[in-house]
């Protein structure tokens, strides 16, 4: 029976025994006294009821006084023992609580301390052999972050275990352990999955190539799949693939211009011949006059059509042809380093839309020629910037340079990894031409290119979590049995225009980050301004710093919801004080046409249940019991909310095992039983 009572129970019983034996010995005493003596018995009893309840009080006031300085510490002490137990917490132990237990707290920080230290002693040691581990970690998460092509890991069931940059900029917001077929259309992967697995059964292990769209429709990829085994089972697939959108397009329109070009040929042609056939039977001038005017209006439309296709082919060459944008400094130092006798470039760098290698080999070509008979020197190389265009120039002294000869410079191969691509091909394919002219008295090549914006420098991604190789296999047990570890989590927090949502209080601000396998995904956040539609209170706005300026141009809730809503598909929500958050999000599901029926725990009931016998489960107390660093500046805006609601859920996960709370139908269970304890919490 003992385990079942709690210590504070247990006191109370010792104190109350203890009030029950007095008042039964005085009781003993003054029956005895009576019945030696004699006498009346009304003093007897009136003394004894005085007594009686004298001692009864007394021992009220000394175990209430004994509940608050010894047992209450106690607990308290052993609650903070055992979270230091299960969760890796460096903050000491709060000794003021417990200064009437003499040398019990010390030694509390003492079992703290030497933990601590047993800890980073085998944190140092993990560390030392697993070095080479996180070297070759850190060189397989930059190569894969930064591959041009999408690369994504999934399981057998396609949710999503790794994914780089390449591949969230083609599919959008992909996240660890989401569903992949919510990013891309799911019949051509099925489909190439089953012709992988009968290639399998078969002994061939060879990648299956695929054309597939996106969910949305807009981009067409060109992927590849190919199995992952472990022990001759099939544990997932690894997909790559890049965006064939404008390769498909490109293709189309280089048929479209085929077909176009046979259609405006070919009925000009035959008018053609038709009209010499006439000319050739036909003796009479003044009809030959005819039909060589007819000839000739034939053979102009045939020049003008042409023309108009060789126009739309070249325009379908430059858009297909990779141009990224390059630094003239880049092509002007390559020419250098190949040909540095007597030459110089001047001025200041510009940026160019423009296959840097092509025009680096058509620039050499055109410096041998000029070289090649010894009559020009003192060439210079500049970039000038005209409105969309940067003219490339090369000045010499010395005679000019005749067509023809710029002619034949063009018109051979440009370089062996080009194949039979000339030069020619190549001012072709940027949709531009390349003269020669004399201005003001010095000859100069002048060569027009797409002028391009300067690129960008953003700092380096610091988030390492796009990959996730200890995905549980999904079980068809009910979700309420599925244990705590296999979930995963989306903790928010919004920002309010108030605390009444019935009474027109609006959400101004919401934020979530996800949770998986204990770990927090930095890189994968929601975190949107939200437009009430209403005028935001001075006292709201001196709490989380928004104020109706802020939110102009911010979707309105409708859209921010839906979006909030997509970001938490297939996660349990998570929320300090869940209900107030709550209760704004479902008051919108009519408007966004969708329902918030997620699973949701909440912070506070939680730790009520874990720490029954704290006073305040306010995120501040829970920070700091957990030793999370809240920053002030980050302190009551939806997002920094979020990341310490995280940050301790996280160490929570460890207690609520440790406590025997290891699936969601556990602790949803365990939040029901403390909700009764809400309006007697701070929040």
């Amino acid at each position: 029976m003992h385990q079942r009572l709690g210590l504070r129970t247990r006191f109370a019983l010792f104190f109350a025994a203890l009030a029950l034996g007095g008042v039964i010995a005085l009781i003993l005493g003054l029956w005895l006294g009576h019945a030696r003596t004699g006498g009346p018995g009304e003093g007897y009893v009136i003394a004894g009821l005085v007594a009686g309840f004298g001692i009864a009080g007394l021992a009220a006031w000394v175990g209430l006084l004994f509940d608050q300085n010894v047992a209450r510490p106690i607990l308290a002490l052993a609650a903070e023992l055992t979270t230091r137990a299960r969760a890796d917490i460096d903050a000491d132990i709060d000794e003021s609580h417990a200064r009437y237990l003499g040398a019990l707290a010390p030694a509390a920080n003492a079992i703290h301390d030497a933990l601590a230290e047993t800890r980073a002693k085998q944190d140092r040691a993990v560390a030392e052999k697993t070095a080479h581990l996180n070297r070759e970690k850190a060189m397989f998460e930059a190569l894969l972050r930064d591959l041009a092509e999408g690369v994504v890991v999934a399981t057998p069931d396609h949710r999503i275990m790794l994914y780089n940059r390449a591949a969230q900029a083609l599919l959008g917001d992909l996240g660890l352990d989401r569903p992949l077929t919510a990013a891309l259309r799911p019949e051509p992967l099925t489909h190439a999955l089953d012709r992988m697995g009968a290639r399998a059964a078969r002994g061939e292990v060879e990648a299956e190539r695929f054309l597939a769209a996106t969910a949305c429709g807009e981009r067409f990829l060109m992927a590849r799949v190919s199995p992952i085994a472990v022990g001759g089972s099939r544990v997932g697939y690894v997909l790559i693939f890049h965006d064939a959108t404008e390769d498909l397009d490109a293709h189309a329109e280089h048929d479209h211009l085929f077909n176009t070009l046979l259609e405006t040929v070919r009925r000009p042609t035959a008018a053609i011949g038709a009209l010499l056939d006439a000319m050739e039977t036909d003796p009479d001038p003044q009809a030959r006059a005819t039909f060589f005017q007819q000839l000739r209006r034939e053979q102009g439309a045939l020049v003008v059509r042409l023309h108009e296709v060789a126009e739309r082919h070249g325009a379908a060459t430059a858009r297909a042809w990779p141009m990224p944008a390059v630094a003239s400094d880049d092509i002007f130092d390559a020419l250098l380093a190949r040909l540095p006798e007597d030459l110089r470039f001047e001025g200041a760098r510009q940026f160019i839309r423009c296959d840097g290698f092509a025009i680096t080999e058509l620039l050499a070509r055109v410096l041998d020629g000029l070289r090649a008979d010894g009559t020009r020197c003192n060439f210079v190389l500049r970039a000038e910037a005209q409105e969309d265009e940067v003219c490339l120039t090369l000045d010499w002294t010395g005679p000019e340079v005749a067509d023809g000869a710029l002619d034949r410079w063009l018109a051979a191969p440009l370089a062996a990894g080009y194949g039979q691509y000339t030069a020619r091909d190549a001012l072709e394919g940027h949709a531009t031409e390349l003269w020669s002219e004399t201005r003001d008295g010095a000859n100069r090549i002048v060569l027009p290119l797409r002028a391009a914006s300067a690129p960008v420098l953003t700092p380096a991604d610091p988030r390492p979590e796009f990959y996730d190789f200890t995905l549980p296999a999904r079980a068809s047990a009910e979700t309420a049995d599925r244990p705590l570890s296999d979930l995963s989590f989306v903790v928010f927090d919004t920002e309010t225009t108030g605390l009444s949502p019935r009474a027109g209080d609006e959400i101004v601000q919401v934020a979530g980050i996800r949770m998986l396998n204990g770990r927090i995904l930095r890189g994968e956040v929601f975190d949107t301004l939200v437009n009430p539609g209403r005028h935001i209170p001075a006292a709201s706005t001196a709490v989380h710093g928004i104020d109706d300026a802020r939110v102009q141009g911010a979707p309105d809730i409708v859209e921010a919801g839906r979006r909030f809503h997509a970001f938490c598909e297939g996660s349990v929500l998570v929320a300090h004080n869940a209900a107030f958050d709550m209760a704004f999000l479902k008051l919108k599901e009519d408007r966004l046409g969708l329902r918030f029926d997620q699973p949701t725990l909440c912070t506070v009931l939680l730790s009520a249940a874990l720490f029954p016998h704290a006073d305040d489960h306010t995120l501040d107390a829970l920070a700091c019991r957990f030793g999370v660093t809240l920053p002030e500046d980050h302190r009551h805006t939806a997002l920094g909310d979020a990341l310490a609601t995280a940050e301790v859920f996280r160490h929570m996960l460890g207690v609520m095992e440790g406590a025997g709370i290891r699936t969601l139908g556990q602790a949803i269970a365990r939040s029901d039983e403390m909700h009764r304890i809400r309006k007697a919490q701070r929040y």
